[in-house]
């Protein structure tokens, strides 16, 4: 074997045995989840095929490990970005847990509501100190025990299948009365631990474990709002709305032990039909001139099914435009607005805009009345995988202001700064790479030495002269630059055309060709690698930039979508879903770009500098 396979074969081995010790050090201590172990396996059989390979063509174990090398490379700065696009994909609870979640859950088919769950609870595992062949018999003694101690003190019948309600506030109630247990106890018997546990089952902990594994759908009295934005409450002859059965297995049940306020449980079944359906006839409170909409206090049940809210008003349908999905499990106060009696979108706060779309039903509500209906669509489990994975970044899109005009600013950048550098680059670099002239040589010195200066020297003199321009708060400071050139897409496009034999330009001479139409027509074809390695530099810088709108811009209509996001993280800093969506929705084109134009990136970055 020659030197250099050996070389290579010795490094690409040392650097994948030095990440497959790190790895395996990480996933033993408790940094790194079980996902991991397929990386190592899979780089572990790349170090075997190298070293097998070794034997019989040092050519091919080089090239093994060089594909190694890479590929663990690639996995390892894609980590980032694998955990920004799973995090946008997982419910709030997912995001706070350790050991970390890599996959999001995918939520599961349900027909049946009520039901219990236990999906938001951290993985059930044995407490440290006890064994996992010890924890598998001691659970089977504390399962049924403590789903009957929690039935016994909330005395109420869990809904659903029997084992999957036992198991989930079994799981709920032991979670609460184990976190404060000694460490010392998981070392006695099973009799004094079973003891230990359910002593410290009381009617507290077991109305917290049924708070965090009961899911319900739910509904309190509406109430109107007007034109003033006052709120009203329709006279009821009861503490709740007169809701009545329309369609489908649905029924509705009184129930206020989870709050001390009254409610309507919706039990429904949607393994038969499609739809449940449910309305209600309200009087009026106020004129239905005034009537501009309603809030409806609801409770979801996290099954993922489409509810459609519809308001019959006047001899009129009002019917909610953004599909609703049941995909929360905490008590909301959702606000429904007639779109044509007030306009503004407010559906960033909760406030969901109707629109006439026909004639009321028949018949028509009473005059004084106003009615209101709610229909429960089934959703199959692929629809629901769907609509819990894409949740974040529907809520990301609707609580973004001025989102078109964000990406409308950012694009208009873009292709602006894009022409701008390609054109004035291309021509200086033509300049210096084939016309002679004196002090050519000087001045390219020059240029380059600018690229020395940080930007941050040369900011706030800038930003003098934009002003004096009375540029500010515009977006021509960032790109009017652009076609002012970049000394380092000079300098590369210039290597480039240097590289170019001189034979043709004297040939395209004698055709009758001019200085200008050499360029447009000789030169420009030939670099068009660098000219896409120029235009990928460009798009990226011009998309991420952050500091120069930062600076110019102080109109939120002007942002782009780098600001916009800094914007958004300001308002919703605490729902880190939305976060990660709209962070994702905002680096995925870089990506995308990258991807479709890398041949050109990569043969325009390799080929500069090679001479003729």
């Amino acid at each position: 074997m020659s030197a250099a396979p050996r070389l290579w074969l010795a490094l690409g081995l040392l650097g994948e045995g030095a990440l497959l010790s790190l790895l395996g050090t990480a996933v033993l201590a408790g940094h790194l989840p079980a996902t991991p172990l397929f990386y190592l396996a899979l780089f572990g059989t790349l170090a075997a095929v190298a070293l097998t390979a070794s034997w019989r063509s040092p050519r091919r174990a080089a090239n093994a490990v060089t594909h190694g090398a890479l590929l663990t490379g690639c996995v390892v700065f894609s980590f980032p970005f694998v955990w920004l696009v799973s995090t946008s994909l997982k419910y709030d609870e997912e995001i706070f847990v350790y050991p970390p979640r890599w996959v999001p859950q995918a939520p599961s088919a349900v027909l049946r509501s009520p039901y219990l769950t236990a999906e938001s609870l951290p993985p059930l595992g044995p407490p440290e100190g006890l064994a996992t062949a010890r924890w598998a018999g001691l659970w089977e003694r504390l399962r049924p025990a403590l789903a009957h101690r929690c039935q016994a003190l909330l005395a109420v019948a869990p809904p659903g299948d029997a084992a999957t309600a036992e198991a989930a506030l079994a799981h709920g109630l032991f979670q609460r009365a184990a976190a404060g247990l000694p460490a010392s106890l998981w070392a006695a018997a099973d009799d004094s631990i079973v003891a230990a546990v359910l002593g410290r089952v009381d009617a507290a902990a077991a109305a917290s474990a049924w708070e965090a594994v009961s899911r319900s759908l739910a509904l309190r009295p509406i109430t109107v709002i007007d034109d003033a934005g006052n709120l009203h409450a329709p006279s009821r002859a009861g503490p709740l709305d007169p809701w009545t059965t329309t369609a489908g297995a649905i029924r509705l049940v009184p129930d206020s032990s989870a709050n001390s306020r009254a409610s309507l449980t919706l039990v429904y079944d949607l393994t038969q039909t499609a739809t449940a359906r449910i309305q209600a006839e309200l009087p009026l409170p106020v004129p239905e001139a005034r009537f501009v909409g309603l809030i409806l206090p609801i409770r979801q049940d996290r099954t993922w099914h489409a509810l459609t809210v519809v308001v019959e008003l006047a001899g009129s349908r009002y019917e909610a435009v953004d599909p609703l999905y049941l995909g929360q499990y905490r008590w909301q106060e959702l606000g429904f607005k007639l779109a044509e009696r007030d306009p503004r979108d407010e559906r960033d706060v909760g406030t969901w805009p109707l629109v006439r779309t026909a004639e009321a039903g028949s018949p028509p509500p009473p005059a004084g009345f106003f009615r209101v209906t709610l229909t429960v669509d089934r959703a199959w489990r692929p629809a629901a995988v769907w609509r819990k994975y894409t949740a974040s970044f529907r809520s990301a899109w609707i609580a973004t202001q001025h989102r078109w005009r964000y990406v409308g600013n950012s694009l208009y950048l873009v292709l602006l700064a894009i022409a701008g550098q390609t054109l004035s680059c291309s021509l200086v670099a033509y300049a210096f790479a084939r016309l002679r002239w004196p002090g050519r040589d000087a001045l390219f010195a020059v240029l380059l030495a600018t690229m020395m200066l940080p930007g941050q020297v040369t900011m706030i003199p800038v930003f003098m002269v934009f002003r004096e321009l009375g540029w500010y708060n515009s977006l021509k400071p960032l790109w009017v630059p652009s076609f002012l050139g970049s000394a380092f897409f000079i300098f590369m496009l210039r290597q480039f055309m240097r590289s170019i034999p001189v034979e043709l330009e004297e040939a395209a001479r004698i055709d009758g060709c001019s200085r200008f139409g050499i360029y447009w027509r000789i030169i420009l074809p030939l670099v068009k690698p660098a000219l896409a390695a120029v235009g990928i530099f460009t798009f990226m810088g011009t998309w991420n930039d952050f500091m120069g709108p930062l600076i110019y811009v102080n109109d939120q209509r002007l942002y782009p979508l780098a600001l916009g996001l800094f914007d958004f993280r300001t308002e919703h800093s605490s729902e880190f879903g939305m976060l990660m969506a709209a962070s994702t929705l905002m680096t995925a084109p870089v990506v995308a770009l990258f991807f479709a134009a890398q041949r050109y990136f990569i043969e325009g970055v390799t080929l500069t500098g090679i001479k003729g």
